[in-house]
């Protein structure tokens, strides 16, 4: 299964007694978009404290920069997702592999061997998840804006109507703060969507600092939560709408695609 069984116990448990939340994606007055510049789900929960990242890419059209930790974490995602998304043959699984770490070059030969181990874990995961017929859609397209974000949003994974986002960055207290924003704006765009409840996302952490490991994290969807992402949604969406360049943050990562347009 691509949940592991503690992670089904835990939301079994987190769930009994059912659950209850005011705003659902299908409430079209109170999650109805405020302003007509509709952001994606990454300029949402963007790690810039200020959204000026929005406004450089959106406003001022500024190209993001093509950063090494841009690139490996697409490649982690492809290793991790790939055997998700097609059913590989036994006899090609180290083809398909090799495939996917000869198209990053250097970046993909300097990580090889870790990235082998995630990608063997997905290999695993996704057999058993078929075979237990577990529906399972890799990068689903899911319609954004009736909760006012872009056409389309892809969680990286939907279990069932469980949707799971993969993160390769290092954890931390604001990461883990953006991702819960992250997974919370998919539950809505689902509820929009289909109609039907999510109340729990999932964010699974895959690191490859030494040996590579994946962490399950399991986000209890709430009133909180679903406030949360409406508010920053409108935050972005007026910053983009008017124009407003909200300024360099105080404190910015290093690592960020804009950090040399903000501070030279």
């Amino acid at each position: 299964m691509v949940l592991p069984r503690w992670v089904w116990d835990y939301i079994r448990t987190i769930m009994e007694g059912g659950t209850y939340a005011e705003l659902r994606g299908w409430f079209r007055d109170p999650v109805a978009p405020r302003h007509s510049a509709r952001p994606t789900v990454s300029e949402v929960s963007s790690p810039c404290p200020t959204k000026r990242d929005a406004y450089l890419r959106r406003v001022t059209k500024i190209p993001m920069e093509d950063t090494e930790v841009l690139r490996l974490g697409r490649l982690i995602h492809e290793v991790f997702l790939t055997p998700f998304r097609e059913s590989i043959p036994f006899s090609q699984l180290d083809t398909k592999f090799e495939s996917i770490i000869n198209e990053y070059g250097d970046l993909g030969v300097r990580y090889r061997a870790q990235l082998y181990e995630v990608y063997i874990k997905a290999v695993t995961m996704a057999l058993n998840a078929r075979e237990e017929g577990i529906p399972i859609s890799v990068e689903p397209a899911i319609p954004g804006a009736p909760i006012g974000l872009s056409d389309i949003v892809k969680p990286d994974i939907l279990v069932g109507f469980i949707p799971v986002e993969l993160v390769t960055s290092s954890l931390t207290e604001e990461l883990t703060s953006r991702k819960d924003i992250a997974v919370t704006a998919y539950a809505l765009a689902i509820e929009a969507w289909i109609g039907h409840p999510v109340d729990i996302g999932v964010v699974l952490h895959v690191s490859i600092n030494g040996k590579p490991r994946l962490t399950w994290r399991v986000i209890k969807i709430d009133d909180t939560l679903r406030r949360a992402f409406l508010d920053m949604r409108d935050t972005v969406a007026r910053i983009i709408e008017h124009g407003d360049d909200p300024g360099p943050a105080s404190s910015c990562s290093r690592t960020c695609p804009f950090y040399g347009v903000c501070h030279g």
